[in-house]
């Protein structure tokens, strides 16, 4: 699932900032000196322009327009808390435009990603404004003993779409085998939906519901190593989903009289339209999904078909195999007027079926669409190590919203790489929306996650397989290019480690996949040994293949990979908000000698990180920064900058350098 990218646009003279309007304000003696630090920002010397502003700005205070121009000019250069500064002095001068905001308060911030993905949800003030905790996020996101005493080995499920009432019945078999000595076990269905049956060998259980939780008492204490059985029958109206993917629920997308249904629930919860276990802690070996539907209509689900019969009353029923250990998020089912096409990949192990659901319209461009698919594969296939799920093989599913990683169904939206989500770094050959939902199938899906807290574990290995596509497939220039789009996305609201045990919304403004992605790319360039970070990754995989991870095994598979202890620099990546701050200053002399003084701040003792230097607009040197004060030394220097998102050469980028921090400047 692709993250919420709100890309802030830091225009120069365009659209917010009139420079015409500004001009005829000045005094006339101003004027030319105004005017060459507008021509120093239209050439991008940055720090021109803002030692330019300062002699400016005092006599002109009052003009909010001025300070807006300068924070501008120190977010280019990445000094976030200067801009901050100025962007507040901007608005108290009077300074009109509201996106300003979005630069100066957490709480508009917050709120406005939550309006977009039209969620209403309480804000604590006390908390840096993340949600507000309530019982019903303990109740789904914590292991309770009611919760760790058993553990889920296979469900059979059941579901009965019913699109002109927009509900659904069915029922769900959960085999589990107790852990602990138990009477009475969780398990999870949200309050909206009836339970018209819960036995255990055909005898009616006694339960009571708190929020989503169900929790039934077997009246005996049922002892550890038990292999037990229940089966439960509901019905109910889904939720329909605000924003989906990411505000999740049920599609009824409608065309000409006929439905086009997905549901997708990362976050929300598959307990939002079928009974489980709804913890990321516990993952079926494998499952049945029944999905019935009216006739003319294909169901379509995970893994692999068994059997279509009619069940009778205008409905068929299509029996859907899953072989694998499978995330309860990432079942899914789609009803719809599909066609089927598909192919074979074929590596050193064999063959493996890649199989197609689009709509019978779509079906020339999807054809032309999917020729990316096998070309995607086979680069994850080098890098991680071989496709996880061969027997159930690789489904793609025209979905009626953006994406999602559903295993082995994966949910491909955005009109076949037309959405206005499409990212600006890749060619019209290849669509990042492939690219990042088959990572999944390595991130997220195989490897998987416990709790909502790792999340980032999930979307930062799979957004930084899209670095690692571009890498392979264009060659490392593209790599930057891809790995600077991601830093201008990066929003730095909340750590990307999020709260454990109360199902977290890590995936709010997307900095676990933006950043997570860029702290992977920082610790690529830390290392600087590119076969053996290349390694490091692929070894966690192919370690930890259908098992679940945390952060902290990440953390111990690097040290023990390199010998070496990262802790403050994870520390700072994924439980700190912020990022390092470069603290820089410098000097040139009258011979041109530029004197670089350097070193990173808001970090431990032990922190070190490369960032890179470029020097007359077409040398580009590394350097290796510490906490400690350092000092780089160049003659005949006409210019220089700190490449970064905003302003870089890819082509002069030398390897591992390029990585993402902020910086404060003495002036």
């Amino acid at each position: 699932m692709r993250g919420v990218r709100v890309l802030f646009c830091y225009l120069i003279l365009a659209g917010s900032v009139s420079a015409q309007n500004i001009e005829s304000l000045l005094m006339a003696g101003d004027r030319s000196a105004y005017n060459e630090i507008m021509s120093a920002l239209q050439r991008k010397d940055f720090i021109e322009a803002i030692i330019g502003l300062n002699s400016f700005i005092p006599g002109y205070s009052s003009y909010g327009d001025l300070y807006f121009i300068r924070g501008v000019a120190r977010m280019q250069l990445n000094d976030v808390e200067g801009a901050r500064k100025d962007f507040i002095l901007a608005k108290a001068s009077g300074y009109k435009e509201e996106n300003i905001n979005f630069f100066i308060s957490k709480e508009y911030l917050v709120g406005r990603l939550l309006k977009d993905l039209k969620m209403e949800i309480k804000l604590d003030s006390l908390r840096e404004y993340r949600p507000v905790i309530e019982s019903r996020d303990t109740i789904q996101g914590a292991l309770r003993p009611e919760r760790t005493c058993f553990d889920v080995y296979f469900y059979n499920l059941t579901v009965k779409i019913l699109p002109e009432s927009k509900s659904i019945q069915g029922s769900n078999t959960i085999f589990f085998r107790t852990t602990a000595d138990t009477r009475i076990i969780q398990i999870d269905l949200f309050p909206r939906y009836t339970i018209t049956s819960l036995k255990r060998d055909g005898k009616d259980l006694i339960y009571t519901r708190n929020y989503g939780g169900i929790f039934i008492d077997f009246g005996e204490i049922i002892p550890a190593g038990k292999m037990e059985e229940i089966t439960i029958e509901y019905s109910g109206i889904p939720i329909v989903a605000p924003k989906p993917p990411w505000n999740g629920g049920f599609v009824w997308e409608q065309e000409k009289k006929r439905y086009n249904v997905g549901v997708a629930c990362e976050h929300l919860g598959a307990s939002s339209w079928w009974p489980n276990k709804d913890h990321l802690s516990d993952k079926p070996d494998s499952m049945i999904i029944n999905l019935q539907v009216p006739y003319g209509y294909q169901g379509i689900s995970n893994g692999n078909l068994r059997s279509q019969t009619d069940v009778g009353s205008g409905y068929n029923n299509f029996e859907w195999f899953v072989s694998y250990p499978i995330n309860n998020y990432n079942v899914t089912i789609y009803m719809g007027d599909f066609v089927n096409f598909s192919e074979e990949f074929t590596n050193n192990s064999g063959k493996y079926r890649i199989d197609y659901y689009v709509l019978p319209k779509n079906l020339k461009k999807a054809r032309e669409y999917y020729t990316q698919t096998k070309d995607v594969i086979g680069i994850f296939e080098k890098a991680f190590g071989e496709y996880p799920f061969r027997t159930d093989g690789v489904g793609l599913v025209e979905a009626p919203f953006e994406g999602m990683e559903h295993q082995g169904a994966i949910a491909i939206g955005g009109e076949y790489g037309k959405s206005n989500n499409r990212r600006d770094y890749w060619t019209k050959d290849y669509d990042y929306l492939v690219i990042h939902e088959l990572a999944h199938e390595w991130w997220g899906n195989a490897v998987a996650i416990g709790d909502m807290a790792d999340a980032w574990i999930n979307e930062g290995f799979g957004t930084y397989s899209e670095f690692l596509f571009a890498e392979e497939k264009f060659g490392y220039p593209e790599y930057i290019r891809v790995a600077a789009s991601n830093f201008s996305s990066i929003l730095n609201i909340w750590p990307i480690v999020g709260e454990r045990n109360i199902n977290s919304n890590t995936f709010l403004g997307g900095d676990i996949y933006n950043k997570g992605a860029a702290m992977l790319n920082n610790l690529r360039c830390i290392i600087n040994n590119d076969s053996l970070f290349k390694r490091i990754i692929k070894d966690f995989y192919l370690k930890n293949i259908y098992r679940i991870v945390t952060t902290d095994d990440f953390i111990r598979h690097v040290r023990d990979y390199t010998n070496t202890d990262y802790t403050g620099f994870f520390n700072k990546f994924l439980y700190e908000t912020d990022p390092p701050v470069l603290s820089c200053s410098y000097s040139i002399d009258r011979k041109n000698n530029l004197t670089f003084n350097y070193r990173w701040t808001r970090v431990g003792p032990d922190f070190s990180m490369p960032f890179c230097i470029a020097v007359n607009n077409k040398e580009y040197i590394r350097l290796n920064g510490t906490s400690f004060p350092q000092t780089f030394s160049y003659e005949n220097v006409n210019s220089f900058f700190l490449p970064n998102e905003y302003r870089y050469e890819k082509e002069l980028v030398p390897p591992n350098s390029f990585t993402y921090y902020w910086t404060t400047w003495p002036f």
